[in-house]
């Protein structure tokens, strides 16, 4: 029998490339929509803060970031100290989010087909707690 890590390894890998199909209609790879999601839910934020939250080193950030730049969806503002840079989304690039997550929605929405929002719920907490676990014990 599998264990949870299992199955969560065996989902991880074709979800990935399906997202990727749905995406790429909208020409944006997952990062990219990652933090682009990231600027339009959570707001503006720092390329450092992105590598945190993403646990990556800064330097794998900066060509998303940058990529995003180029199409005009992102812009960078200096921050409170002059040497931060602040990314911010702009209008096209929330059109772009909307876009995007039109397509991702229905894509998910697909997926969870027969699925309760209990279950839902409950996953959501077991992976929220493994996830603290996983911190607690200095390996996130």
């Amino acid at each position: 029998m599998y264990s949870i890590f299992s199955k969560i390894k065996l989902l991880y890998k074709p979800y990935t490339q399906q997202i990727l199909k749905v995406l790429e209609p909208h020409e944006l790879t997952e990062l990219q929509w990652g933090l682009l999601r990231y600027l339009q839910e959570d707001g503006p934020t720092t390329f450092s803060e992105i590598a945190e939250y993403w646990q990556v080193e800064k330097p794998s950030v900066t060509p998303v970031g940058q990529k995003l730049i180029d199409l005009g969806l992102i812009e960078v503002r200096p921050g409170k100290d002059k040497r931060q840079k602040v990314m911010h989304i702009t209008e096209a690039g929330q059109l772009k989010y909307r876009e995007c997550k039109a397509s991702v929605d229905l894509y998910q929405s697909k997926l969870l087909e027969g699925v309760s929002e209990q279950q839902i719920k409950v996953v959501n907490e077991v992976l929220e707690q493994l996830t603290r676990n996983v911190k607690k014990r200095g390996l996130l």
